[in-house]
């Protein structure tokens, strides 16, 4: 028969319980006692893992390394997103599928321009609103299917070095993500700091670069 107590105190600190089962101890309640899952924001960092069971800080300077570590993860997050908007933009030359046309807006009085000895009216004035055409919308199925299913092996490469970016995002986002969900103050505010000092940073990079940062193949991560 199995006796154990109630686990109860302070999230993510150690809580020692009883248990017997014939004088012996059950190993799994012993895992279960070592550490409890926080459930709230909590500054208690001592021992508690990071993603990793051997990641955790068993002082203030570990701790520090970690939000370090985190940190930096969040620059790589936002580099390799941005890396892709460079690559599409400036080393596949891929913008999008229509083209954004402005019409010249004449400066001038029209009062003052003739046509051949005739005033120009408001009638012939040009405007500044955006036409979008669409390059490809005399395309037949076919060939949409063709070029979605066999677009050539240099698209394929291309699709591969997208696939391997979109990985890395993806994977680093949910890590960052993970991590959050520890509900530790001090890798929280890392996660948080790291963001936000890396989009700026990237951001500036971006309007130096003339990079559009919606382009790349995790945008929709930004």
């Amino acid at each position: 028969m199995y006796m154990g107590t109630t686990y109860t105190g302070t999230a993510g600190q150690p809580i020692p319980t009883s248990a017997a089962s014939d004088g012996s101890t059950d190993s799994s309640s012993s895992d279960m006692s070592m550490m409890m899952m926080n459930e709230y924001f909590t500054s208690y960092y001592k021992d508690y893992p990071v993603l990793f069971k051997n990641l955790h800080a068993n002082s203030r300077a570990s701790a520090f390394g970690i939000f370090v570590l985190i940190f930096v993860a969040c620059f790589f997050f936002r580099g390799f997103g941005f890396l892709g908007s460079y690559l599409e933009h400036n080393i596949f030359h891929n913008y999008t599928n229509s083209v954004l046309v402005e019409k010249e807006d004449c400066e001038c009085d029209p009062a003052e321009e003739s046509d051949g000895g005739k005033k120009i009216g408001p009638e012939h004035e040009t405007t500044t609103t955006p036409l979008l055409l669409s390059s490809h919308s005399n395309k037949s199925y076919t060939q949409i299917l063709k070029e979605l299913f066999f677009p050539g092996m240099v698209e394929l490469c291309k699709d591969s070095i997208r696939l391997v970016i979109a990985f890395v995002v993806v994977m680093i986002g949910y890590a960052l993500m993970l991590t959050t969900m520890s509900f530790v103050l001090v890798y929280f505010f890392a996660v948080c700091s790291g963001l936000a000092f890396s989009e700026v940073f990237f951001n500036r990079l971006a309007i130096v670069l003339g990079v559009n940062r919606t382009g790349g193949p995790c945008s929709g991560m930004h």
